[in-house]
């Protein structure tokens, strides 16, 4: 019996605002039985942004296989929605742990492998630019020298622990809640993630009842509401001029979407944004209002 070819993971894309309820998401697994399989849920796979979630029952795991070569030409920052993952590094054994509300960055060329640590399964929400339209995801990975042998623990960490601690160089990134950087726009409170000229991704709050101001970009928008009830005002758009989101539910703003946001419920809204390409500079978030 041959084989079945690949499936490519599925591209939605999205002309204008848009919700995506939390019920609503293209699925796809990814993998094989050498590289593990991993069950997707896709929100969007455009020219400059690629959102999606990935899950693994308790005692999951993803690696690599020469089918499925995990070392892609992108920025990639995993945030862990429920459960524990280890992402590891197979080329240096360099691991790192994020619990829920915590994740993990990394810059291209970086191989990765995962898991599901402990005895619950993981939610991971994937933020991914330059994207798979663009052929830096697959299509890139199979250019590459592939890697054969798997390291599991960092060589470099054996012997001179914690000593060397500050002089390792980290190709995974932690992303603790120390580690956020914040800003504001009026009400609005920004903690980044990441900012690369690639991605940004950001966790935002708004307390309850408080608008923000208005803003608009070149990058393609995509929110995922975490907790509270968030009305995005869209007033350019055609055939709606607001968007509403109870949590679970996401949206996607086509770059050049003039748009705001209220916290509609009761405890503050807080929600993930990712954008693609990121910002460099605030001139590409639009004038604060005053």
């Amino acid at each position: 019996m041959s084989t079945p070819s690949r499936r490519p993971t599925p591209r939605p894309e999205f002309s204008r605002p848009t919700v995506i309820p939390a019920s609503d998401r293209a699925r796809h697994v990814w993998g094989d039985a050498e590289s593990g399989f991993v069950l997707d849920r896709v929100y969007l796979s455009s020219q400059t942004l690629h959102v999606l979630e990935f899950s693994m029952p308790p005692g999951g795991r993803f690696g690599h296989s020469p089918d499925n070569p995990t070392i892609f030409a992108a920025d990639e920052l995993l945030y862990v929605l429920d459960g524990t993952l280890l992402l590891s590094d197979p080329s240096t054994g360099e691991t790192q742990r994020a619990e829920a509300g915590e994740a993990v960055f990394f810059r291209r060329d970086t191989w990765h492998h995962g898991r599901a640590a402990g005895d619950t399964g993981v939610r991971v929400l994937e933020f991914f630019s330059p994207t798979p339209a663009t052929g830096a995801s697959s299509a890139y990975a199979r250019t590459q020298p592939y890697l054969e042998r798997t390291a599991t623990v960092d060589d470099r960490l054996l012997g001179s622990w914690p000593m060397a601690a500050g002089a390792l160089e980290q190709r995974l990134m932690p992303v603790r809640e120390h580690d956020l950087a914040w800003g504001t726009r009026g009400p609005l409170e920004l903690a980044f993630l990441a900012a690369t000229e690639h991605l940004t991704v950001m966790r935002c709050h708004l307390r309850a009842g408080a608008a923000s101001g208005d803003e608009q970009h070149p990058g393609e928008e995509f929110v995922l509401l975490l907790s509270g009830r968030l009305v995005i005002n869209t007033p350019a758009a055609e055939d709606a001029n607001c968007l509403y989101l109870d949590a679970g539910d996401a949206a996607v703003l086509p770059p050049e979407t003039p748009h705001s946001y209220l916290s509609a419920g009761g405890p503050q809204a807080i929600w993930l944004c990712g954008i693609g390409p990121g910002w460099t500079s605030s001139d590409d978030i639009g004038p604060e209002s005053s």
